[in-house]
């Protein structure tokens, strides 16, 4: 019973951390990301609008943080099924994602700082301020990175899943399914053949995003199947023992 209970908390709070990273990501790309990166003058935006840009940073860092969380949470159910996927979903999607994320912060509350000096300097709107205006903003190469991360973990995660049967298994496959749709959209990206902020990608990446808020509000609503988590809460056997 106290494994049923544990397993279920485990479910809503990987859940509320799916949906705060979520709306998190969303205000920040279509709210503070979205004007900046349209601006002719990026510096000058930050040095007019700085208290937006600083927003924006720490809307980053919550949704990187709250879903570097999430295969935390998740790791003592799903090593269970796969120690060795688990672990590795656990450094991509929590480690190594929350590290892009982290510099994407970085990067934005750096145009704060930056705007000052050039404004004192040769200003905002010459070449020189111009370019490094847009190479802070310019998250291309690291949304290329951090995609790769992203479907690689998720991959993972969705195998874990698919195995352990602890949530529908159409949810697992849905997932599966969406992540080359995903990863194409970047790879494309990459090689210039769509746009970052083009109908397309966006199109591309829908199934995704759709997908992952469904899994949250699942996980929220419903939790774990109870006989699915019974037969994962045995405890694991050190591998000495199971060679024998």
């Amino acid at each position: 019973m106290n494994s049923t209970r544990e397993h279920r908390a485990a479910a809503t709070t990987a859940g509320v951390l799916y949906l705060i990273g979520t709306v998190a990501g969303v205000l920040c790309k279509f709210v503070v990301q979205g004007p900046v990166r349209d601006a002719d003058d990026p510096l000058a935006y930050a040095a007019a609008h700085s208290n937006v840009v600083v927003t924006g940073a720490l809307l980053v860092l919550v949704m990187g943080l709250a879903l570097a969380f999430v295969p935390v949470v998740l790791f003592p159910v799903l090593r269970r099924v796969d120690e060795v996927l688990a672990i590795g979903y656990l450094t991509l999607r929590g480690a190594v994602e929350a590290v892009c994320y982290v510099i994407s912060a970085i990067a934005l509350l750096l145009l704060v700082p930056v705007s000052t000096v050039a404004s004192a300097g040769s200003g905002t709107a010459s070449p020189a301020g111009l370019r490094l205006g847009i190479l802070l903003i310019d998250s291309d190469a690291s949304s290329a990175v951090l995609s790769v991360v992203f479907c690689l973990g998720g991959a993972m995660f969705y195998a874990l899943l698919y195995r352990s049967r602890i949530v529908p298994r159409w949810i697992a496959v849905w997932g599966l399914a969406a992540i080359p749709l995903y990863l194409a959209a970047f790879l494309l990206a990459m090689y210039a053949v769509i746009g970052y902020d083009s109908s397309a990608l966006n199109l591309l990446v829908m199934p995704l995003a759709v997908q992952e808020m469904v899994l949250g509000i699942w996980m929220i609503a419903r939790g774990f199947r109870p006989t699915v988590v019974a037969a994962t809460a045995e405890p694991v056997r050190p591998l000495a023992d199971a060679s024998r």
